[in-house]
């Protein structure tokens, strides 16, 4: 089955100051997809967020079990969805 891969910004909470625990329920209460990267970023007036990756199958409604995931995680206020793409396997001759 293809995979897509969502990038994500996610808007903490005015209660969560602590963003690799913010990261880790997300991370449990996500059942549609998996977390492969993130990373803090700077946003507007010292406001900080997270920027998630999140690999999810190629399958009708994905977008929005995603999102309804994340935004009843505790601690997160919204999110918005910035690039979705295909995951591509890359393949090599020598393995």
């Amino acid at each position: 089955m293809k995979q897509i891969v969502y990038t994500l910004r996610v808007f903490p909470g005015e209660d969560a100051t602590d963003l690799e625990q913010l990261l880790a329920r997300i991370g449990e209460n996500l059942k549609s997809g998996r977390i492969i990267s993130s990373q803090p970023a700077d946003f507007f007036f010292g406001m900080k967020v997270l920027l998630v990756n999140v690999e999810a199958p190629e399958v009708d409604g994905i977008s929005d079990k995603i999102e309804s995931e994340i935004k009843s995680t505790p601690g997160v206020s919204d999110m918005e969805i910035l690039m979705v793409s295909r995951k591509i396997e890359v393949w090599r001759e020598d393995g």
